[in-house]
């Protein structure tokens, strides 16, 4: 990739956790990269996804690509819709257009399993924080690495105050996307890690769009980092090509 051919990367974090320790997957970017933390300042003004792709719309206005990861996806998509042309295109990485289970929606996490973990969060929100770290790494091929990696992160302690990570837990257990995920608007890659037990693979829902390209990445948990995170910079390029030669967006 080059940056005449890719532009600037919008790049949203996830429930709890820092962009930067999404680094792995933008560090080579050749253009300009714009990292966002669902942190206290953007969580606390917004109720809902939808309000936070707003607020991001309204600070990068100017064409790009966004690329979310876990609760991000739902934020990278939903600026999408809005169809203002600030989203070129859009990547998800370990993305969901629901996170818990339903009716028609088996890849989502078992309500009862959800429930007692934002249960934890309300009780004691540091022990139930880490934990979901830890369960980020859980199942990765090169666990013994992620782990070292993985140990920076948890010194660093929560960048979220305990009211933003159950408000946060809300989104997840509310939010439904599966319409919007079915029609981007735009050419959209989805990428899910094969041992991931926070979002399993959904890559047989039948309701995406014919614009959107979805793929496993072997070995990856949830955290993209590593060899995994390379895979996913390989496809993303694959990717981002491809829909430049479609004609499908331009920078």
């Amino acid at each position: 990739m080059t940056a005449s051919s890719t532009g600037t990367l919008v790049v949203v974090g996830g429930w709890g956790v820092r962009s930067e320790m999404l680094s792995d997957l933008y560090d080579h970017w050749p253009g300009e990269v714009m990292p966002v933390s669902l942190d206290d300042e953007l969580m606390t003004g917004c109720e809902s996804v939808s309000t936070v792709a707003d607020e991001l719309l309204g600070r990068f206005p100017m064409p790009a690509v966004w690329l979310g990861w876990s609760l991000g996806s739902q934020v990278a998509m939903a600026a999408a819709a809005r169809d203002t042309g600030a989203v070129t295109s859009v990547i998800t990485v370990g993305g969901f257009p629901r996170f818990t289970e339903t009716t028609g929606w088996p890849s989502g996490m078992p309500q009862g399993e959800f429930e007692a973990f934002a249960k934890g969060v309300i009780r004691d929100p540091d022990r139930y924080w880490t934990h979901f770290l830890l369960l980020m790494i859980n199942g990765d091929s090169r666990e013994p690495q992620a782990r070292k990696r993985l140990r920076f992160w948890l010194e660093q302690g929560s960048p979220v105050s305990s009211e933003n990570l159950v408000k946060g837990l809300d989104w997840l257990r509310q939010e439904d996307h599966r319409s919007l995920w079915g029609n981007p608007g735009v050419p959209a890659l989805h990428l899910m890690g094969e041992k991931d037990v926070v979002v399993r693979p959904w890559c047989e829902w039948s309701g995406r769009s014919g614009q959107s390209r979805v793929g496993v990445i072997p070995g990856m948990a949830h955290w993209p980092t590593g060899e995994a995170a390379s895979e996913c910079h390989q496809v993303m390029a694959e990717f981002l090509a491809g829909a430049r030669e479609a004609g499908q967006w331009t920078s």
